[in-house]
């Protein structure tokens, strides 16, 4: 992996709402208790999901960029309670800054619950690859959303090329997940699932690699057909 510059340095310059401290011995405990004892099970009670690809993370070594579609809220923790334990408990989440980070407590409550970090969409600091850089320099994975929003039918949108970028700066995997039946199960304007919703399903796809002299575009392009495939 190419040299970044670590969170500590780029935190204050980068993300309006600091969450080094989300990353902490005691917030990660927190987390990881309130995942496998409420929020894990929570989920899987109402969506009764279906794992499937999980065998191609055994070779995975060391930091990686998940990237995956975008229907509902519910695919954070559905993402964080389907992998294995020593993968989401190394996982930061790209977090729309101008949802979650709006105010000091939704801010608080996503980092602490999510490790959730912002990312801009708008902009000259659109992307917050910086800090995911960071991030993965120091050894943690990243999830982001490369479609920048929800999808307002489960369609698949175009890729944004920040994940793409940040897989070519630093030399990590990206690791493609593709998400079913999401939106049906939290439509948009709703908080929590909704009864007899249809299961929902986790897919995840075999690590992928930029090529040489591939270009972010391209890279881009080919993580979006890998989440379609899925």
């Amino acid at each position: 992996m190419s040299s970044a510059v670590s969170e500590a340095s780029t935190s204050g310059a980068t993300e309006p709402f600091p969450t080094v401290w989300a990353r902490s011995a005691p917030a990660r405990f927190f987390r990881g208790t309130v995942l496998r004892s409420v929020l894990k099970p929570y989920v899987w009670a109402c969506t009764r999901p279906r794992v499937e690809g999980l065998e191609h993370l055994d070779g995975l070594r060391g930091p990686a960029v998940f990237v995956a579609n975008h229907c509902s809220h519910l695919d954070t923790p559905l993402i964080l309670g389907a992998l294995p334990r020593p993968l989401a408990s190394r996982l930061a989440v790209g977090a729309a800054a101008d949802y979650f980070f709006t105010s000091p407590l939704t801010g608080a409550v996503s980092a602490l619950l999510f490790n959730a970090f912002p990312v801009h969409r708008k902009g000259v600091r659109r992307t917050g690859t910086t800090v995911a850089a960071g991030l993965l320099g120091q050894g943690w994975s990243v999830l982001l959303y490369p479609e920048g929003t929800r999808s307002r039918d489960g369609r698949l949108g175009p890729f944004k090329s920040g994940a793409a970028r940040l897989c070519l700066e630093t030399g990590v995997p990206a690791v493609p997940v593709a998400l079913h039946g999401t939106l049906p199960a939290i439509p948009r304007g709703a908080r929590l699932p909704v009864r007899n919703a249809p299961p929902v399903g986790v897919a995840i796809g075999p690590p992928i690699r930029i090529g040489a002299g591939e270009s972010a575009q391209s890279f881009r392009d080919r993580m979006r057909e890998r989440v379609s495939e899925l």
